[in-house]
């Protein structure tokens, strides 16, 4: 019986998820997510999520004024994602880029999206939270790790300390 011993060809990662919060720290990670999907002719996907928090925070919020706070809160958060999308690929005119824009618990929807494009990598930067605020606010980053049905790149900021 013979074995084929040809190396399989790693076909790169075509469709890259980038969960991003629109902060400054979740930047440090797009360049990465950039590099390597124009390594592999893929495409961007930016997914940012408006989390329910608020619901939470203000619970006697409730009817026609939360409709309009939920409402308002989605189109500021479409636009500032559509800007930062066109900003990209005015950059990178080469690449595939969209955008998602949901709604819920970050790391549930992040690992939601994955699946449902079929995403070959999640590239994301941590916030790299220790102690008493870790335990209290979780980390989207673990979360994302512990459960991703692909492979996950955790970027976190040269020179940036973690605070407990």
């Amino acid at each position: 019986m013979e074995r084929n011993t040809t190396p399989k060809v790693f076909p790169g990662y075509r469709r890259i998820l980038w969960p991003t919060d629109l902060s400054r720290l979740a930047r440090t990670a797009l360049p990465h997510a950039l590099q390597l999907v124009a390594g592999s002719n893929g495409e961007l996907v930016i997914v940012h999520v408006l989390p329910t928090v608020a619901a939470y925070l203000a619970p006697d919020i409730a009817g026609r004024a939360w409709d309009q706070i939920d409402r308002a809160n989605r189109l500021i958060g479409k636009r500032k994602l559509d800007r930062m999308t066109q900003a990209i690929k005015a950059e990178h005119p080469e690449l595939r880029v969209h955008n998602v824009l949901a709604k819920g618990v970050v790391a549930e929807e992040v690992l939601r999206v994955a699946r449902r494009l079929r995403c070959h990598l999640i590239v994301l930067a941590t916030h790299g939270r220790t102690g008493l605020k870790h335990v209290l606010m979780g980390s989207v980053a673990e979360n994302v790790v512990r459960r991703a049905p692909c492979p996950v790149l955790i970027v976190r900021p040269r020179g940036y300390k973690a605070r407990g």
